[in-house]
C-alpha cells in the first residue's frame, strides 16, 4: 500500500494514492514529497527503486525486517533504518517496528511492514499543516524521528510502573510468578537498550554534521535534541535495570530468609524428637526382662519424662532465642 504527501512551495500538501499521480511528482525539484508504504510487495520495491533510483542494496535492506539500526550514505540520498517500540498490552514485553527511510534533497520515502502509531500521527500533522514539509526533507525526517523517539516516554513510563509493582511484591507475594515477572521487564529492558544504541549512535553522527548537504548543518540542533532524549531513556532504562537486578537479589534473600525458618523449625522439632524417639525405641525392645516393663505406672512415668524433656527443651531453645 503506497500512500503520499505532496506539497508545492507552501501551498496546502496533498494528498496522493495512485501510482501514476505520484509518479508525475517524483523529480519535480518544487515540489516536496512524502512516499509511505506499508506492507510494501515487490512491486512496490520495484517502483520506488525504478522512480528514484535507488540502490538495488537499499532496496533489499528495506525488505529485511532484521536490519539494525543504521545510516548507509549513496550518492545523492541516505538511507536510515531505525526501530519503533511497542509493549504488547497483554504481557510487558516489549517488540520493535522498523522503519525503512530514504532521505533525499526533496523527499522522503518510508517503508515499514507493520502500522507504527508515531508514522500515523505524523502523516496526519503533514496534511494538515504545510509548514512542516515546507521547510524541507530533512527537517520532515527529523519530525519522524522526533515522533518515534517520543513515543518511548509512555513505553518507558508503563515499564517503570510494573517494575515498582513487581519490586513491591517481592516482600508481599512469595511466589514463582513474581520471579518469572522480574525476568520479563529484565528481557523488555534489554530489547529497549539493545535499539536505543545504535540509534542514539546514529542521531550523534548526523548532529555532528556528518550527512551535509542532505541533512543541512543548520538541523544539527535538532538531531542533537533527540540524542539527548534517547541519552535520557537510556539512563532511565539502565536505572530499571539495577533496580531489576536489586529486586532479584532481594527476592533471593528472602525465599532463602523464609528457607532458613522453615529448616530452622523443622530442626527443632527434630532435636526435640530425638531423645523421645531414643527413649521410645528403648522401651519398644522386646527384651523380657525390663524393670519397667511390669510397673504399673510406667506407661504414665515415661510419658511424663518425655514431656519434661521436650518442655525443657523448648524452654532452653527460648532461652537462647533460637525459637
Amino acid at each position: 500500500m503506497i500512500n503520499a504527501i505532496i506539497q508545492e512551495k507552501d501551498k496546502t500538501p496533498e494528498i496522493l494514492t495512485d501510482l501514476k499521480d505520484i509518479s508525475l511528482y517524483i523529480g519535480k525539484k518544487d515540489f516536496r514529497i512524502w512516499v509511505d508504504i506499508q506492507k510494501p510487495t515487490q512491486e512496490d520495491m520495484q517502483f520506488i527503486e525504478k522512480k528514484f533510483s535507488f540502490h538495488p542494496l537499499a532496496i533489499e535492506d528495506a525488505m529485511t525486517t532484521i536490519q539494525r539500526p543504521k545510516i548507509d550514505r549513496y550518492d545523492n540520498y541516505l538511507f536510515i533504518v531505525l526501530h519503533a517500540a511497542l509493549l504488547a498490552a497483554h504481557k510487558d514485553k516489549a517488540t520493535s517496528l522498523e522503519l525503512d527511510s530514504f532521505i533525499g534533497e526533496n523527499y522522503v520515502v518510508t517503508v515499514h511492514l507493520k502500522p507504527i502509531p508515531s508514522i500515523s500521527t505524523t502523516w496526519q500533522r503533514c496534511a494538515k499543516h504545510a509548514e512542516i514539509m515546507s521547510r524541507g526533507a530533512a527537517y520532515l525526517f527529523y519530525f519522524l524521528a522526533d515522533a518515534l523517539m517520543d513515543n518511548y516516554f509512555p513505553i518507558v513510563e508503563k515499564l517503570g510502573k510494573e517494575i515498582q509493582k513487581a519490586e513491591d511484591n517481592v516482600l508481599k507475594d512469595m511466589n514463582s510468578g513474581v520471579l518469572n515477572k522480574i525476568f520479563d521487564l529484565k528481557e523488555t529492558v534489554l530489547i529497549l537498550r539493545r535499539i536505543l544504541g545504535p540509534q542514539r549512535e546514529a542521531m550523534n553522527f548526523i548532529a555532528r554534521g556528518g550527512y551535509s548537504p542532505i541533512i543541512p548543518k543548520g538541523l544539527s540542533i535538532y538531531f542533537r535534541d533527540i540524542s539527548d532524549l534517547l541519552a535520557k531513556i537510556n539512563d532511565t532504562l539502565e536505572t530499571y535495570r539495577e533496580t531489576l537486578t536489586s529486586a532479584t537479589t532481594g527476592y533471593m534473600s528472602v525465599t532463602s530468609n523464609k528457607l532458613n525458618e522453615i529448616m530452622k523449625v523443622l530442626t527443632i522439632i527434630a532435636t526435640i524428637m530425638m531423645p523421645l524417639t531414643l527413649i521410645t525405641g528403648i522401651y519398644g525392645m522386646n527384651f523380657r526382662f525390663m524393670p519397667e516393663i511390669n510397673w504399673r505406672y510406667g506407661y504414665f512415668a515415661i510419658i511424663a519424662i518425655m514431656i519434661i524433656i521436650a518442655g525443657g527443651m523448648l524452654l532452653f531453645f527460648k532461652k537462647k532465642k533460637w525459637l
